[in-house]
């Protein structure tokens, strides 16, 4: 039976119907308008504005008409978009309150993924067990400074590979990938988790990656609900099977360390535990087994993907901008020297490399529109209605670009960062005109490792060689446009070849 000719179109109608009857009503009774916006057309609402070009660029354009606080119509579904520091910090941090719920998409519903998911979670009891752990257990500087011996391990493991083929192209992107998870899978299981000769290794790294692709495809559910239960692109059933491998790869090493403790085999002392010995500590009824996948499953989405393409855009700023690369590699010189490897314990040394990852963050936020929120209750912001369940998308892609807030806002300086009223902002929530991790409640649990990862990684990549483009192509003419999935991605994969400039003992 064709889709088409069952009564879809009259549902469809009477949701569009009901939801303009009820945006009347709420401006009557709480007196307040909705925030502006352009004009939605019947059922499809503004997708069709956003199906014209990326949509970070079209809600900036969007947002210059509308304002900085602006409604969209995405289908059935009633979304508001913010573009500024004040706004930001309205939504984020005075309303955080009200506007801490998550609009969960479809695609992380797959298998109740979201049930079990700091990330997707309804704001309630459960998160905030979840996020307690996280932050007391996990992410503490004691846990984190415990596993640094093993970030250094795995960073130089990957310089040496480098060293070793030396003349031969590095594609960035795929190489800081293999390192994040091994890093991770140290970290989280005391394990290497990533073997090319390996085909469950493989297998694992295969699904991972295609789950992250199949999670930034936009989904015509997401925005029609009542289409969900016919998955009408298939993105669900084929997250689905990605899911059950990437789950039946981690069961293996959960189940494993389970047996060991159930046979009284020695604990690690608690400043040498890994994560999973942490998370297995916890478990119990308000945190199973599927809780501990499914926060593991999180920390390797939170730790590998999103900081790769952090590592892959801030080399290619450095290749297009020879004099920038210099400056980082000068400091580290000061700093390190050329008689041994730069440490973890080094980068607070590094103001400028620290300015020039702000600037990365600035102009290629990992995810530009942050995970969308939800309002658990209707609340007021800048004198417009926020309604109760309406969506809140925190465009941080335009915000990194707004002329009023940075001067030459198209262009990588970070040098901004080092002087004047620029020279105080982090990015760790409280200063809103750089907000890559988000703020508030729900602000990214991975901020602390990924804050520690990229700085590292990139202080090695930039301390250990010299960089050039494949064929002898100028720097200048390094491709830098972008694509948006489940993160802001380079179009094109950045490869480089490099030169060392160590004492090859140090490789």
């Amino acid at each position: 039976m064709d889709v088409l000719n069952v009564p879809w179109f009259s549902v469809v109608v009477g949701s569009v119907f009901v939801y303009f009857l009820y945006r009347r009503l709420w401006k009557v009774q709480s007196g307040l308008p909705l925030p502006p916006g352009p004009p939605p057309l019947p059922i499809v609402g503004n997708l069709l504005q956003l199906g014209g070009g990326k949509a970070t660029e079209v809600m900036l354009a969007l947002s210059q008409q509308y304002g900085p606080l602006m409604t969209l119509r995405l289908g059935t579904k009633t979304v508001m978009v913010v573009s500024s520091p004040a706004m930001a910090k309205e939504v984020l941090k005075t309303q955080d309150h009200n506007l801490a719920g998550r609009w969960v998409l479809q695609a992380a519903k797959t298998l109740d993924q979201h049930k079990s998911s700091i990330g997707w979670a309804e704001y309630g009891p459960h998160w905030k067990k979840l996020r307690r752990i996280s932050s007391t257990e996990l992410m503490t500087s004691r846990r984190l400074q415990a596993l640094q011996h093993l970030r250094s391990e795995e960073i130089f493991r990957t310089v040496r590979l480098i060293f070793e083929e030396r003349g031969k192209r590095v594609n960035i992107s795929h190489t800081v990938f293999y390192t994040g998870l091994n890093l991770l899978g140290k970290m989280i299981f005391s394990a290497s988790v990533f073997d090319p000769n390996n085909p469950e290794s493989m297998e694992f790294k295969d699904a991972f990656s295609l789950s992250m692709k199949l999670a930034g495809t936009p989904n015509v559910a997401d925005f029609f609900p009542f289409l969900a239960f016919l998955d009408p692109q298939r993105l669900c059933r084929q997250m689905a099977i990605n899911f059950r491998k990437v789950h039946k790869f981690l069961d293996v090493y959960i189940q494993d360390r389970v047996a060991k403790r159930g046979k009284n085999v020695e604990q690690n002392k608690d400043a040498d535990k890994d994560f999973l010995d942490v998370l297995l500590d916890f478990s119990g009824p308000d945190l199973t087994i599927k809780d501990i996948r499914a926060l593991i499953f999180e920390l390797f989405m939170a730790g590998s993907d999103t900081s790769a393409t952090t590592i892959e855009w801030a080399m290619a700023e450095l290749i297009r901008n020879p004099h920038t690369m210099k400056r980082v590699q000068e400091e580290l010189d000061q700093v390190v020297g050329h008689n041994r490897r730069v440490e973890e314990s080094d980068i607070d040394q590094l103001p400028y490399l620290h300015a020039a990852v702000k600037e990365v963050f600035r102009l290629h936020p990992p995810i530009p529109l942050l995970v969308p929120h939800q309002a658990e209750n209707s609340c007021e912001v800048a004198g417009y209605s926020i309604p109760k369940n309406s969506k809140i998308m925190v465009n941080v892609w335009a915000i990194g670009r707004d002329p009023t807030v940075w001067e030459e806002p198209l262009k990588f300086i970070p040098e901004r960062f080092l002087e004047g009223d620029k020279s105080k902002i982090e990015y760790k929530g409280q200063d809103f005109e750089l907000l890559p991790f988000g703020a508030g409640r729900r602000i990214c649990m991975g901020l602390p490792l990924a804050h520690k990862m990229v700085h590292l990684v990139l202080a090695a990549l930039a301390h250990s060689f010299d960089w050039a483009l494949p064929d002898g192509l100028p720097s200048e003419k390094l491709d830098m446009s972008d694509e948006l999935g489940a993160a802001l991605k380079k179009a094109q994969e950045l490869t480089a070849i490099p030169t060392p400039r160590l004492p090859h003992h140090l490789y």
